[in-house]
């Protein structure tokens, strides 16, 4: 059975029928997922990422890498063709080629197409990631993730709750390279400090509910 991994996200179905039609027009299978779980953002205070994960097989992302780019070739040779990358300045298209981790294949080849145009000297499009450099949980969350575990052990179980959950999420998260490698999202030291809050969050709860029980029995 073919693994599948999370190509791209969007905010609506809608927005995903686009590349769900490029898909099946090219005999590539693919699913959206709904996301509900983004407890790794909320506990890293970031923004909510869009929650329609669009998911193909691993095995067939570098096809639909190539085809995308093969797509936007044949887009720019069209007239009328119009892309928001055209109005970025040249720096910006060179920023794009030099880092292209946050964009798609599509858009990629589009700003390598643009900066040949411009600076008139053919444009290498870089090859999809194959690395990743994990990330490092912040000393601050890793002391809040500690503290609520700890403070779990009183009548507010909830905090070990949410502190086993924290660490769950730091040990289980992964990332799907845009060459369908996948690979964790955090390194060693913040997983081994994800895993102590789970075992340290049992703990706890477990004290928790010996305190309600021995509480009640009075």
């Amino acid at each position: 059975m073919a693994q599948y991994a999370t190509f791209t996200k969007f905010y609506s179905p809608e927005d995903a029928q686009a590349l769900i039609s490029f898909l099946q027009q090219h005999g590539i299978p693919c699913k959206l997922e709904h996301e509900v779980n983004q407890l790794d953002k909320v506990f890293l205070s970031e923004g909510v990422d869009p929650m329609f994960a669009l998911q193909i097989p691993t095995d067939r992302f570098p096809d639909l890498n190539g085809l995308l780019a093969e797509q936007a070739k044949f887009d720019m040779l069209q007239p009328g063709f119009e892309h928001v990358l055209q109005s970025s300045s040249t720096e910006e298209l060179r920023e794009i080629i030099n880092d292209p981790s946050s964009w798609n294949a599509y858009d990629i080849q589009v700003a390598a197409s643009l900066l040949a145009e411009r600076t008139h000297v053919p444009t290498a499009v870089p090859a999809a990631a194959s690395t990743f450099q994990p990330l490092k949980l912040e000393l601050i969350w890793i002391i809040l993730g500690y503290l609520a575990c700890l403070l779990g052990a009183s009548y507010f179980f909830q905090l070990a709750i949410g502190g086993f959950l924290a660490g769950l999420v730091v040990n289980q998260a992964k990332k799907t390279l845009k060459n369908g490698t996948t690979v964790k999202m955090y390194d060693k030291t913040s997983r081994m400090h994800g895993r102590i809050m789970m075992v340290l969050a049992t703990i706890c709860l477990a004290i928790s509910f010996t305190l309600f029980y021995l509480a009640s029995h009075r």
